[in-house]
């Protein structure tokens, strides 16, 4: 609401949003245990394989195609957001819910790290009359905000764990605080164009799109137990909609995107309250 209410105020913050990112990355990286990865990773590789290339690949594409018959924009600003890495708060999202934080874990850190690759190269194939800068423009931006935060992380868990250890439970208020001032900061920079774009039936799009993930995704790997198809469920749908947004933000004008990208943050902060009561009363 600031950032809408009181843009003017915010907008001088503008450039620092991509600093804002990586320090979310930066502090959600250092509760990664890099050993229970490769062992997540060793017994997992099949179903890994398959959620990972299902989010990066086929989900942006299927997005593409399903909205490109409805509108341009709907299918550039629904292909930003399917293309996107599983949210770093996916493994709390998927422990709160009663899944397996652990495989979400994996998940979060192999769609993380491919992403920088794999979005650029969706996003400029599919949308290249919609996009103004070059793949590699794209994967700079991506791999700045992804792997400088992930191993510097690593390199500061290798040289300090004690340390780390007993401030790690500061981590997630942080990261929250730093992920509302970047929200903020970017309302106000697009304030005129969500204002003047702001549309129900996109809010409700959005919301339709959400249930969907969560479907998809739980059906997605019909062979596993309930409590994995739960997990891939959750990491499926909770997208790192920042990347999304800070991708909407730098590259793209069309001021239908942007404002629907930035919506996202409604059902994606708003989905997960029924979703986790649908999953206690099933239990």
């Amino acid at each position: 609401m600031i950032g809408l209410v009181f843009p003017s105020n915010v907008i001088w913050a503008a450039p620092y949003t991509t600093s804002l990112l990586m320090g979310i990355f930066f502090l959600s990286s250092l509760k990664i245990d890099l050993k229970n990865i490769f062992q997540q990773l060793e017994d997992r590789k099949a179903t890994i394989l398959i959620i990972t290339v299902f989010m990066l690949l086929v989900l942006p594409l299927l997005v593409h195609y399903l909205f490109s018959f409805f509108s341009p924009a709907l299918a550039v600003a629904f292909l930003i957001l399917a293309a996107m890495p599983i949210g770093m708060t996916a493994p709390l999202l998927v422990e709160i819910s009663g899944g397996k934080p652990s495989l979400a874990l994996i998940l979060t850190v192999s769609t993380s790290l491919i992403a920088p690759f794999t979005v650029p190269l969706i996003i400029t194939t599919l949308a290249g009359t919609s996009v103004s800068v070059s793949f590699w423009s794209m994967f700079e931006l991506l791999a700045i905000i992804i792997y400088i935060p992930f191993f510097v992380a690593i390199l500061c868990k290798e040289i300090c764990q004690k340390k780390i250890n007993k401030i790690s439970g500061s981590f997630e208020s942080i990261s929250t605080i730093l992920l509302g001032i970047l929200i903020t900061i970017i309302i106000a920079k697009q304030s005129e164009i969500i204002i003047g774009n702001f549309s129900y039936l996109y809010v409700g799009l959005l919301f339709l799109f959400f249930i969907f993930l969560h479907l998809v995704g739980y059906f997605l790997i019909p062979w596993l137990s309930k409590i994995n198809k739960l997990t891939i469920s959750v990491c499926v749908t909770y997208f790192n909609f920042t990347l999304a947004i800070e991708v909407a933000d730098q590259f793209f004008t069309d001021p239908s995107v942007i404002s629907l990208v930035v919506l996202s943050v409604i059902p994606w902060a708003v989905m997960f309250i029924p979703f986790k009561r649908i999953v206690a009363r099933k239990k």
